[in-house]
């Protein structure tokens, strides 16, 4: 028997089927080794993905989805999304699909939401996701399991020297130093230091110089450090008529392994850069393949046998 739960929906069509996925016009539905449950990721939630042969990540309106198995082929998700049957959908449908899937309905206007929590998520990554309220244009940046999780409007964190965990709103931080596994920041609330694995100094600058988070109406600014009980209770999500209509979304880029055509002549100013990863890890010395590794963050992988983190070089082509 199939390990994949597939409840058909009004207008579905089966689009490829393999032992562990089945592509619809609608949605993605897979076996996940990791949560040992049958994940379904609605198409129109969907903002990036990248596939390798035993996992994959999506990045959906409202967080980041991991999952562990045999996935489908990138010619089999490119035709579904191509399609693009689900903006012909209107509120009531979309709700459908995600309550299926078991993930929050996003409409483009609600200013707060909950995180989509299913697939494969570490400890640190299931508190985040279920205690704190998605805000409208957040997105998750960085994130290394059990440790911390960047997103352009916060950072949660893991103090492994006194077993704490922190929240920043980063529009709280004035400084910031981060070296090797040593995080020092200078807040409005006082001044800290953390010490395990922390966001690399690149990527909290390049958050830090984005300032996101200044388009959060000030009305809504506190919610960053509020559970989504407290945000609920005061400010409920507005009821939206079945029969309204969608903005269509974006189509999801796909996270391509190889760079662009490099014989193409490129823009003015444009750097052709190659993703590489190590060819062997530095902890234990076994072989990595792109085939093997799991993907811990949108530039970070694991080793297949010692679980060591890597992250991805870019080589100047």
């Amino acid at each position: 028997m199939s390990s994949v739960v597939y409840i058909p929906i009004e207008g579905e069509r089966i689009l490829a089927q393999g032992a562990e996925y089945t592509v619809t016009n609608y949605r993605l539905i897979q076996h996940d080794h990791g949560s040992r449950q049958s994940v379904s990721i609605p198409w129109h939630t969907v903002k990036e993905y990248k596939l390798m042969q035993r996992s994959g990540m999506f990045k959906v309106v409202n967080g980041i989805v991991n999952i562990v198995g045999q996935m489908p082929r990138r010619e089999e998700v490119r035709a579904a999304i191509g399609l693009r049957e689900y903006d012909e959908l209107r509120v009531g449908g979309q709700r459908k699909i995600c309550e299926i899937a078991g993930i929050p309905y996003v409409h483009p206007e609600d200013p707060y939401n909950r995180w989509s929590t299913i697939g494969y998520h570490r400890k640190l990554s299931r508190d985040f996701y279920l205690r704190f309220a998605w805000i409208k244009g957040e997105e998750v940046f960085t994130y290394y399991p059990d440790n911390f999780i960047l997103t352009d409007y916060r950072l949660y964190q893991f103090d492994s020297k006194k077993r704490k965990l922190y929240i920043f709103p980063l529009h709280m931080i004035h400084t910031f130093e981060s070296k090797k596994d040593r995080l020092k920041i200078d807040a409005s609330t006082g001044r800290f230091e953390i010490r395990g694995h922390i966001p690399r100094q690149d990527h909290l600058l390049r958050v830090w110089k984005n300032r996101e988070w200044d388009t959060i109406p000030k009305e809504h600014i506190d919610w960053l450090a509020m559970e989504y009980s407290a945000v609920a209770a005061h400010h409920p999500l507005q009821q939206r008529v079945d029969t309204e209509r969608v903005a269509p979304m974006a189509r999801a880029q796909e996270q391509a392994e190889t760079p662009l055509d490099a014989t193409a002549a490129p823009a003015a100013g444009t750097v052709f850069v190659k993703p590489q990863i190590k060819s062997s890890c530095t902890r234990c010395g076994a072989s990595i393949s792109w085939e093997g590794i799991e993907w811990v963050g949108p530039d970070q992988y694991s080793c297949p046998n010692c679980g060591q983190t890597h992250n991805v070089d870019y080589v100047r082509m």
